[in-house]
């Protein structure tokens, strides 16, 4: 049995540059993307990973309105204070939950 050494200094980088199929799903999303629409999607992803109960969701979002009495504007998903970012996660696990089951 032969064995081949391949020498990594030897590859063609070009290669790699060449095939990039997300190119144009970026150039497309860069362009037509603002502030406000990339808060919305991390906003929704982080809702995503909180996995918190749609009870739980319907408690946190009466609460952030009274924040939102209170202080003028909603919770904030990148907040240092943990319990106003909790807000946020239950405002948009409820958003995503009432958007999934409009009759729910």
């Amino acid at each position: 049995m032969r064995k081949f050494a391949l020498s990594v200094r030897e590859l063609d980088i070009d290669l790699i540059d060449g095939i990039n199929p997300f190119e144009a799903a970026y150039s497309v999303l860069a362009k037509s993307m603002n502030e406000q629409m990339l808060k919305q999607v991390e906003a929704a992803i982080a809702g995503k990973r909180a996995g918190i109960p749609i009870e739980e969701a319907r408690d946190l979002a009466k609460r952030a309105r009274k924040f939102r009495d209170e202080r003028g504007r909603l919770p904030d998903i990148k907040s240092q204070d943990a319990w106003e970012r909790r807000m946020a996660e239950g405002v948009e696990v409820l958003r995503r939950h009432v958007a999934l089951n409009p009759n729910a």
